[in-house]
């Protein structure tokens, strides 16, 4: 009967991650603003594609009941 082989010694280091300073947005550029915007209309536009998707599959859902119900 042999013995168990030992375990391996693994070492571990710890990272210290900060957190980025936010940028209160009185302190936004005319620049950076112009391009919020823009970042908003592009979260609009998604918030209205999921709506439609949403939408989309409730219909096939209903869809697949109604002809099951046959």
């Amino acid at each position: 009967m042999g013995c168990a082989a030992k375990p391996e010694v693994l070492k571990s280091s710890v990272l210290l991650i900060e957190p980025p300073e936010l940028v209160p947005c009185e302190r936004i550029s005319e620049e950076e603003a112009g391009a919020l915007q823009n970042n908003g209309d592009v979260w609009a536009l998604k918030d209205r594609a999921i709506n439609l998707l949403d939408t989309c599959a409730d219909q096939v859902d209903a869809q697949i009941k109604r002809s099951q119900s046959r």
